[in-house]
């Protein structure tokens, strides 16, 4: 109980001082600092919808512009293996050609003493 009645008057005056501070707040009269404050913390919630804005246009761009890479990708890879086929069959037949000609001299030649034509 001793403890109760040494810090009650000590609550009681805190509690006073703190119903004057608030009475003092209310009858202030902003200044020019205050306002242009304001103004300021105005300014930056304005800006920060714009730039919130424009974060979701580039997000939607960006989504947009990978899509499109994508199917460009998509395409170019297409005619790459379509490429690759051609000149893998050009290349095919360039060598049947090769053994083609290769057969032929072979056989043009005359045989060497001593061994069979084949």
């Amino acid at each position: 109980m001793t403890l109760i009645t040494r810090c009650l008057p000590g609550c009681l005056l805190l509690l006073a001082l703190a119903g004057c501070q608030d009475k003092d707040q209310d009858r202030r009269v902003d200044g020019p600092a205050e306002r242009a404050g304001r103004e300021l913390d105005q300014a930056a919630k304005k800006a920060e919808v714009h730039l919130d804005r424009a974060n979701e246009e580039l997000k939607v761009a960006a989504t947009k512009t990978g899509r499109e890479l994508d199917q460009f990708a998509g395409k170019a890879g297409e005619h790459l293996d379509k490429a690759a086929d051609v000149v893998g069959r050009k290349l095919e037949r360039a060598g049947e050609k090769i053994q083609a000609n290769a057969r032929e001299a072979r056989e043009d030649e005359p045989a060497p003493k001593g061994e069979r034509a084949k």
